[in-house]
C-alpha cells in the first residue's frame, strides 16, 4: 500500500465537519431504537465529504451506534470508559497499549490527556498500528453524562510492531488514521444503561472497489465496541436492585 500525504484542505475540511456535527447538542437528540442488547448502527456520513462537497485526497467517516446494558449503573460504564490501563485487555485486540494523566479535575467534570497504540487490519492482509494522543472530557448534562475524546496527534509505526517506537511524520504514511473523535453518551434508563457512542474519522480516500470492504470495517468496529464496553459492566456483576 503506497505511503500518501495529508493536504491542509483536507484538514479544513475535518474541522469544518466536526464544527458542525459538535453544534448539534448531543441531549437534544432522541435515543436510538435499541433491539434487546444489541448494537443499533447507522452511518451518518454514507458519502465520505464535507456538506457534499468531497474532501480533497481524504474522506470522513461518520458512524453512530447505542446498545443497552442490562443491570448497570452509568457509574459503573462510566468508570469502565475511564480504566485506561485496562484498555489493552477489555478492547483487545486492537488495543495494544493505553496510558492517561489527569490535566484538569473540577466540580464540571475531568479531562485527560489520553495515549493509546491502537493496531488495525486492513485489505489484503495489511496490518497496521498507529499511537494517538486524544483530549477527552468528562461532564454531565441534565440525565446524560458525556465524554468526548478528540485527537491531536496520530502517528503511524513503520514497523506496526512492538514496542511501535518507529513512527513516521504525522500525516505522512499510509492514509489510514489521520484523526479520530469518539463521542459517548451514557444514560440510565431504568436498571439499564444506554450507551450511545459517535465516531468520527479521517483517513485518504478509498481506492475504487474497497468503498465497500471499508464501510464494513467500519461498522464491525463500533459494533465490537459497543459489546466490549457491554461484556466488561456485565462481568463487573454492577446489579441494580
Amino acid at each position: 500500500m503506497f505511503t500518501t500525504r495529508l493536504e491542509p484542505a483536507a484538514v479544513a475540511a475535518w474541522e469544518k465537519y466536526v464544527t458542525h456535527a459538535e453544534r448539534a447538542s448531543a441531549v437534544d437528540r432522541p435515543l436510538m431504537e435499541v433491539a434487546d442488547e444489541r448494537p443499533s448502527l447507522m452511518d451518518l456520513n454514507p458519502a465520505g465529504a464535507n456538506d457534499d462537497v468531497d474532501v480533497p485526497g481524504g474522506y470522513i467517516h461518520h458512524w453512530i451506534g447505542a446498545i443497552r446494558i442490562p443491570n448497570a449503573l452509568v457509574s459503573t460504564v462510566q468508570s469502565v470508559l475511564e480504566d485506561y490501563q485496562h484498555y489493552p485487555q477489555v478492547y483487545e485486540p486492537d488495543v495494544r497499549l493505553s496510558s492517561a494523566t489527569v490535566v484538569s479535575g473540577s466540580a464540571e467534570g475531568k479531562v485527560y490527556d489520553l495515549r493509546f497504540v491502537t493496531e488495525r487490519s486492513e485489505n489484503l492482509g495489511l496490518r497496521f498500528a498507529f499511537d494517538v494522543r486524544s483530549h477527552v472530557s468528562f461532564r454531565s448534562v441534565d440525565r446524560d453524562t458525556l465524554i468526548d475524546s478528540r485527537s491531536y496527534s496520530i502517528r503511524e509505526s513503520k514497523s506496526a510492531k512492538p514496542p511501535y517506537a518507529d513512527l513516521m511524520p504525522e500525516g505522512e504514511d499510509h492514509g489510514v488514521l489521520w484523526r479520530l473523535n469518539s463521542y459517548w453518551r451514557l444514560r440510565q434508563t431504568g436498571s439499564s444503561v444506554y450507551a450511545e457512542l459517535r465516531v468520527i474519522s479521517l483517513s485518504r480516500k478509498p481506492w475504487l472497489g474497497l468503498h465497500d470492504r471499508i464501510k464494513v470495517k467500519a461498522r464491525d468496529s463500533l459494533a465490537t465496541t459497543l459489546r466490549q464496553t457491554q461484556i466488561r459492566v456485565v462481568g463487573l456483576g454492577a446489579i441494580v436492585p
